[in-house]
């Protein structure tokens, strides 16, 4: 099992490396302010993401979001990141017209281990046109076969259910949701991709 993951790792460098596609840097959409400061209660402010899809949410998952944005906020700091277990793995990944997730940061054991929704398996990040790496979302990614051997139903976050990848993008079946709690979506903030997220120019 360790040399099979160790073989997935490189193999999943490859694969999110090979979708990686490059465009035009714009306006990072910095908001010093609102970006910055973790949420006050859910039942206070509405978390980043799409009003509409908001205000359909329950309680239960806006506290959880909540929850995901106190447990990440040191991660602002690449650095943070690093020494706590996170792997960069790809350059910018973006998309023309439908747009970006930025640079991958993955935990690659937290795959294939047990599920908490308050630590993602990866961060993802924006370069600012200063050069410094800026966290904008996270993902969940859950290995199915692991996950399938203990739930007969595929995993949540609150009312959300996850996205499921049949090996498209990585190389073993997967169960993943993109949580865009640290720059808003205009699109909503579970989509996986983000039209504000542009990658810089090489």
């Amino acid at each position: 099992m360790l040399h099979f993951r160790k073989m997935s790792k490189v193999i999943l460098l490859v694969a999110i490396s090979s979708i990686a596609i490059s465009g035009c840097i714009s306006d990072t959409g910095l908001d010093p302010v609102k970006d910055q400061v973790s949420m006050l209660e859910f039942d206070q402010e509405l978390p980043l993401g799409n009003p509409l899809e908001n205000l359909r949410m329950d309680p239960e998952t806006l506290e959880m979001l909540s929850a995901l944005r106190e447990s990440t906020d040191h991660f602002h700091q690449v650095e943070t990141a690093l020494q706590e277990g996170h792997d960069f793995i790809s350059e910018c990944v973006s998309i023309p017209n439908v747009g970006g997730m930025g640079y991958h940061y993955v935990n690659f054991p937290a795959i294939f281990g047990a599920y908490d929704p308050t630590m993602p398996q990866a961060l993802l990040y924006e370069k600012m046109k200063n050069g410094k790496m800026r966290l904008i979302g996270v993902e969940f990614v859950i290995d199915q076969e692991t996950w399938d051997a203990e739930h007969d139903e595929p995993p949540y976050f609150g009312s959300r259910e996850f996205d499921f990848d049949n090996a498209q993008a990585l190389p073993f079946t997967n169960y993943q949701l993109h949580v865009w709690i640290w720059k808003h979506n205009p699109n909503g903030i579970f989509e996986k991709f983000n039209p504000t997220v542009s990658c810089p120019e090489e």
